[in-house]
């Protein structure tokens, strides 16, 4: 095993960061239909429009739940990825007891629902699409594979490295 290794972790952690909202930005995309729907009708909950969107009670109280159990998937997935990553490299266990922690404390502060990282690509976001849905897909599939080439690199240098030195 080898020692802790900051610069993987913190690469780790962005890796996530991105994964995950990747991962949430294309679960908005399935239900971006009742998401725009509900931002502009949101003054006629009694209507039958909103029964016929959301036809139980239980629809409307599970949305953001649901949304959270794909953000607690994504970083499931990326935590058992990471797990396997660094076993296979021979980083340290405490990079992924690292970045659990941090991706804990993120979900606590409620970071992935306020959108911090979609937040700063709007701009690039409204350009490519005025449809909501579609910015969610095209925003999903850029953060996925950003965070998934970050994870990637962010391992495959000390890997590459350490077969060199053997």
């Amino acid at each position: 095993m080898k020692e802790l290794n900051i610069k993987v972790i913190l690469l780790q952690i962005l890796g996530m960061i991105f994964l995950i909202n990747g991962i949430l930005q294309l679960k908005l995309y399935t239900v971006s239909e009742k998401i725009m729907w509900a931002q502009t009708h949101a003054q006629y909950k009694n209507s039958q429009y909103w029964n016929s969107l959301l036809p139980t009670k239980e629809g409307i109280f599970n949305f953001w739940p649901n949304v959270y159990v794909w953000i607690f998937l994504g970083s499931l997935i990326g935590i058992s990825i990471m797990a396997f990553v660094n076993w296979k490299s021979k980083l340290s266990s405490l990079n992924i007891i690292i970045l659990a922690i941090v991706l804990y404390i993120l979900l606590r502060l409620k970071f992935f629902r306020k959108g911090v990282i979609s937040q700063l690509f709007r701009p690039v976001r409204t350009c490519l699409s005025n449809d909501f849905g579609t910015q969610c897909l095209t925003e999903g599939i850029i953060f996925t594979f950003i965070g998934v080439a970050i994870l990637y690199f962010s391992v495959i240098k000390i890997y590459l490295n350490s077969k060199k030195l053997s």
